[in-house]
């Protein structure tokens, strides 16, 4: 049996940036140093069925550069052409590698094909024409998304979802989804805590940027069923607007974003914590409380244990987004900056992140060298730093979804017995 339990009667479903397409913005932003603009043109076909009265809906290109928006859902507006064609034009660097979707303004409502299921991120290369025509870029959407067919919710278990759950510390109330695992009903046991973010994405296909969860209740259900891991509580903390201001301590110098990550740490570990410590039977201690997420998720994650030790006593890092402002973290422990020797750290790679080969090995090599600073440092206890290089894998939610029961094996396999 699911359930899936609100905790306040508004409910607004907000799909923002996805982990994936903020990873791709940041490193596609190295394109800057290209030459010469040139011209080009979106000429997109949709389905028949998407106007009324032969009024077509607004459709956007989304995209990880700045004219389609920085990966906003509603970045580049076409304009209807001739043979009820789509158009819009922008201008980059030739050289450009430029990565983009289809949708209506929502990421509920990207492209899918002709059988509803994701469309991988469109790519190409800006190109000078010899005769100065604009490059040409000519799409067909099959289908659209849950706006047009509606996608059920793929909750397992027992997700309590606390709406709207204001700050102090920042702009902006947001969504928290708490799952409790098997048993917790029947029992008065206390169970330790793992608080992840970008919580849409974890739990429930209905609310995930792009459709695509985690799936982190079917996983840790499996695993706790097996005795794998123990029993654990699982916040998903969703994200808004201000991800990458919330996600990030420094400003990075290209996209001249980021930079409150202080004041989201302060969120969750003086409001969050003691929330859900005050609601639910947690295991309050730093050794029963981690921390985790994917791209600037798991950067804000490694921020969170080197800034608040003495709350987080482990993180799980997907793919950490360690070219951030030039290497501000991996500069920050190379000058000096201690891990904390009590906390543990599971991290991962895949060996295709990023837009091509160039940037697959840069993001290796970041890794590599995080674990050598880490593991160098670290005079004792140096089992506590796990890194995994998973060949294949990119930068996106699928992936994440394929590592998380090998991370929660890695950081809760040793049994913290609910008590």
């Amino acid at each position: 049996m699911c359930r899936l339990i609100r905790c306040s009667t508004q409910f607004v479903v907000t799909i923002v940036l996805s982990a994936s397409a903020l990873f791709s913005m940041a490193d596609d932003s190295a394109s800057d140093a290209a030459s010469k603009d040139v011209r080009v043109r979106f000429m997109v076909t949709i389905p028949g069925d998407g106007s009324d009265n032969g009024v077509h809906p607004d459709v956007f290109i989304a995209g990880n550069i700045k004219p389609l928006g920085r990966w906003r859902p509603d970045g580049l507006k076409l304009e209807q052409g001739v043979d009820d064609i789509l158009q819009a034009e922008f201008s980059a660097p030739s050289g450009t590698e430029v990565e983009f979707k289809v949708t209506m303004g929502t990421w509920q409502s990207v492209e899918k094909d002709g059988e509803g299921r994701d469309v991988p991120n469109r790519k190409f290369e800006v190109k000078e024409s010899a005769d100065g025509l604009p490059q040409v870029i000519r799409i067909t959407v099959e289908r659209w998304g849950s706006s047009d067919h509606h996608v059920k919710s793929s909750v397992t278990g027992n997700l309590i979802l606390h709406e709207q759950v204001a700050s102090q510390h920042l702009t902006r109330p947001r969504n928290v989804g708490v799952w409790l695992p098997p048993g917790y009903d029947a029992s008065d046991k206390r169970y330790p805590v793992l608080y992840l973010h970008d919580g849409q994405n974890l739990f429930d296909a209905a609310t995930a940027a792009f459709g695509v969860e985690w799936q982190v209740d079917e996983t840790a259900t499996r695993l706790i069923e097996a005795d794998e891991i123990p029993a654990a509580i699982i916040v998903g903390i969703w994200n808004t607007p201000d991800r990458i201001d919330e996600y990030t301590l420094t400003k990075d110098r290209r996209l001249q974003q980021g930079g409150r990550g202080l004041d989201y740490i302060q969120f969750l570990s003086e409001e969050l914590k003691p929330f859900i410590d005050r609601t639910y039977r947690t295991r309050t201690e730093p050794e029963s409380t981690l921390i985790g997420g994917s791209s600037l998720g798991g950067l804000i994650s490694l921020h969170a244990c080197i800034e608040k030790p003495d709350v987080f006593g482990a993180c799980l890092a997907f793919s950490p987004s360690l070219g951030w402002d030039d290497e501000r973290l991996l500069e920050s422990l190379q000058s000096g900056t201690a891990w904390p020797d009590k906390v543990r750290l599971w991290f991962s790679m895949g060996t295709h992140e990023g837009s091509d080969i160039k940037s697959h090995a840069a993001n290796l090599e970041r890794a590599h060298r995080l674990r050598d600073l880490l593991k160098l440092a670290q005079t004792s206890s140096t089992d506590r730093i796990h890194f995994r290089e998973f060949e294949s894998d990119f930068h996106n939610e699928k992936s994440w979804a394929r590592q998380f029961g090998v991370a929660l094996k890695s950081v809760l396999g040793t049994p913290i017995p609910a008590r």
